[in-house]
């Protein structure tokens, strides 16, 4: 039996018609940046990404922090990411 490697799985998300993705209380740890590019490479159908940050630190960490979301790549070319 050959084991596939993470990246070579096939994703149900692939055929989810999800256009509104909302996420509350987003810190900016390495476990949900990864979960952010899973999304955002997987929802084909993605619209709007709407996210909640919960980050404590001082405001240059905030801002590194959407600018890496910002740049995330995105199966969808509608998708859009919102801050609040």
């Amino acid at each position: 039996m050959m084991m596939m490697m993470e990246e070579e799985q096939v994703s149900c998300l692939s055929t989810c018609r999800v256009k509104v993705l909302e996420i509350s209380g987003y810190g900016g740890t390495c476990k949900e940046l990864k979960q952010m590019r899973h999304f955002l490479g997987k929802l084909k159908y993605l619209e709007t990404v709407k996210i909640s940050l919960q980050i404590e630190k001082n405001e240059n960490y905030r801002q590194r922090v959407t600018n890496v979301l910002k740049k995330l790549p995105r199966l969808s070319s509608k998708c859009q990411i919102h801050f609040f």
